[in-house]
């Protein structure tokens, strides 16, 4: 943005990389081989006692120091402790509690993930302002196509899934509907961090012919996947927004979503939706779009008119106006 109001700093530890911003002035503060967490409740919070505006964009922040401005991704921690280790919902349930009363500006990306924080943080919704994440940062990256033959797929018969292996993603229910469909039994690639246990409830191995298990993936390998997938699909039982959805969207990759959490609130009539908790449902929804190209051909070019709007520039935009607004009160 050329123009950029006020003097804005990028707090870092010590020795992290540059990200070269123009009108953002790098600060390194802190000692080197400080835990993120303990650096982030010592040197972020006496950054917010000495009256700086701090905006703690990754969703968690310092206990201590004046109001900040607190980005608050979703409720899951409330919503699905299940996911997460009992130490760390501990933590964070306390730690939003503490946002909330102490009036942090709130920031979460959707209307759903507002409901629910709101719910469990006793608070109006009107405490919370809902700024939608942008789609367009693979734009500029030029695909790396090679990664299809690498991984042994065709362009248009393989499906796609983006996700962490953990239980809100669902994945043991897509791998036994991937398993018990059949004009959609395609390679199903799973990109995202591994876990035993996921492919053990679902009765099948990453070892498999038609299951390519990805760890990680490169921006350049990501945006090639999306393009030349059959669809992106994504049986989440909860999303506080869905970015993968929205990336493939903006990329013309049609989207099989499930009908919970903030998915049907940013695909809008751009996705075919299912029942997370129904493996025929899922099942039978990917039979359909293996066989319906009309189907295929809506979902992309609706998925290019939703996803179009949702930039980082207009995110950027809509978070200067929300500082420049008075925050509102605590219990309010």
């Amino acid at each position: 943005m050329a123009d950029l109001p006020g003097r804005w700093e990028l707090l870092a530890p010590p020795g992290s990389g540059w990200p070269g911003l123009q009108r953002v002035h790098l600060r390194q503060r802190g000692w080197p081989g400080l835990h993120s967490h303990l650096w982030e409740q010592s040197v972020v919070a006496a950054a917010a006692s000495s009256g700086a505006r701090v905006l703690n964009i990754a969703g968690s922040g310092p206990w201590f120091g004046g109001p900040q401005v607190s980005w608050l991704h979703d409720a899951a921690v409330f919503d699905h402790p299940e996911a997460y280790r009992a130490s760390f919902v501990l933590w964070y349930r306390a730690l939003f509690r503490q946002r909330a009363r102490r009036g942090d500006l709130l920031v979460t990306p959707s209307a759903h993930a507002r409901a629910r924080l709101a719910h469990h943080l006793g608070v109006a919704e009107s405490r919370i302002a809902v700024l939608p994440h942008g789609g367009d940062h693979l734009d500029a990256v030029a695909p790396e196509p090679a990664v299809l033959g690498r991984l042994g797929l065709e362009r248009s018969r393989f499906w796609l899934c983006i996700a962490s292996h953990n239980p809100n993603k669902n994945l043991p229910r897509l791998l036994r509907a991937h398993a018990r469909g059949r004009a959609g039994r395609w390679p199903l690639v799973l990109v995202g961090d591994t876990h035993d246990r996921v492919f053990a409830n679902a009765g099948l191995k990453p070892g498999e012919a038609d299951i390519v298990a990805l760890p990680q993936a490169s921006d350049a390998e990501l945006k090639a996947l999306l393009q030349a997938a059959r669809a992106l699909v994504m049986p989440s039982l909860s999303e506080g927004f869905g970015l993968p959805a929205l990336e493939a969207m903006r990329l013309g990759c049609a989207v099989l979503a499930a009908r919970a959490g903030a998915l049907p609130e940013l695909c809008g009539e751009a996705a075919h939706f299912v029942d997370p908790l129904s493996d025929d449902d899922i099942a039978s929804a990917l039979d359909t779009l293996a066989r319906d190209d009309v189907r295929i051909d809506e979902l992309r070019r609706a998925g290019l008119q939703q996803s179009a709007p949702l930039t980082w520039a207009r995110a950027a935009r809509s978070l200067l106006d929300l500082l420049a607004q008075p925050t509102p009160g605590a219990g309010a």
